[in-house]
Formats: structure tokens, sequence, C-alpha cells
């Protein structure tokens, strides 16, 4: 199957769903827009994202998708001679460390595994659903807590809007402020326990069509 079937497919199940997914975290369908681009790290008097930050107010904070950050500064995301990643290619969710994740989907697990390299997702879990006949995707939840790993089986079968998980702080998390970073894959190119959650300029239109906008899924 291509790309773009498999994206057809995919957008075809999304206008003709009926349900509703559960609140990924609660509150998230009231919460606040977080720009990391360098217009918005200038609004808020930043030239980073402070690894202590954490909403005090009560909300949650999340955006991202499709954005070019300016908080890419490791060399994950700047390998020598070529072009920088910097589009995010899914949707943040700042919350306190401890914040639970509930399951968006039924789902089974496919992958986990600590990525513990500098600015990396520290412990991550990969889920893959099949909601419609032909149709199988996957969603990734990184940044989240060690003890999010305990128990986890591959196979292990996941139901919505069950807790599956909890927000690492930044000693786990791959040294980010608190938050989850979630993503869907149309196609995991036989990655495990890991996928880019960021993509070169250049490659944006491509990257964008494998790992479409999650909030219509959301129900955001």
């Amino acid at each position: 199957m291509t790309l773009a079937d498999a994206r057809k497919r995919y957008d075809d199940w999304l206008a003709a769903r009926t349900d509703t997914s559960p609140e990924l975290m609660t509150g998230l369908r009231s919460a606040r827009h977080l720009p990391l681009d360098a217009d918005g790290l200038t609004a808020r008097g930043w030239t980073d994202l402070p690894i202590d930050w954490e909403p005090d107010d009560g909300h949650l904070y999340a955006g991202g998708y499709g954005e070019d950050r300016a908080i890419y500064d490791t060399p994950i995301f700047n390998p020598p001679d070529t072009e920088p990643r910097t589009i995010h290619l899914g949707l943040d969710v700042f919350a306190p460390a401890g914040s639970a994740v509930h399951a968006p989907l039924d789902g089974t697990v496919h992958s986990f595994q600590v990525n513990d390299n500098a600015k990396d997702y520290g412990p991550t879990i990969i889920v893959e659903h099949s909601p419609a006949p032909g149709l199988t995707f996957w969603s990734l939840y990184g940044h989240l807590s060690r003890d999010s790993m305990d128990g986890l089986n591959v196979g292990q079968s996941m139901t919505a809007g069950t807790e599956m998980a909890r927000l690492g702080d930044s000693a786990v998390n791959g040294g980010w402020a608190p938050h989850l970073h979630f993503q869907i894959m149309l196609d995991l190119q036989g990655k495990s326990g890991d996928f880019p959650g960021v993509c070169r300029k250049g490659e944006r239109a491509e990257w964008l069509m494998l790992c479409p906008d999650p909030r219509p899924m959301l129900g955001l």
C-alpha cells in the first residue's frame, strides 16, 4: 500500500467516525496554546524551553504540530553537514510530572523502550490501532515516567479511556520540561520503540503526510 493510499484510508475513517475519543489527558480540550517557534519563545521572554517549566495555573498547555521550532539545538536534531530537523510532527501536551495519560483508542502495545539520548523521548510507548477494515496505524507516547514501562508486554491490549502511563520529569524524560509527545504514524518504517518526532523543512510535506495532525482524532 502506498503512503497516499494509507493516508486516504485514515482520512476516510476519520471523516466517517461517529464516536469521540476519551481525553488523552484530563483537561486537554480546554488546554491553552503554547507556541515554541521563534516568535513564541520571544513572546514569553525565553531563549529556549526552560527545563523546569510546568503550568502553574491549573491549565494544560498544548501545541506544536507542524511547527517550525526554535528549541532543537543538540546534535540529535542537528547532524553535521545536513539540514537541521526543526519541524515538529506530533502534539505536545505540557502538564506537571506524574500527570496521567489515557489511551485515546483501543489498541495493542506494539513496542516500548527508553530512548535516553539528550533531548530524546526518554520512556516511550508505541500502540497499534486497527479501528476499521484495511486500516492500521500507530500512536507514540514519549517523555513518560520510567514506571510507565512496568508490567507492559508486546501485544497487551489497551482499552480507550484507561490510564496507560504518566509523565516523567526532566531527570528521566530526555531532559525536557514535563510534557507528553503524542504522534500518529501511518507507517512505522520498520522501527520499534522509537520514531522520528521532527523532520527537516525540505521533507515537511512527506512527513506530514505520514504523520497526520493528531488533533482531529483527539476531538480537538
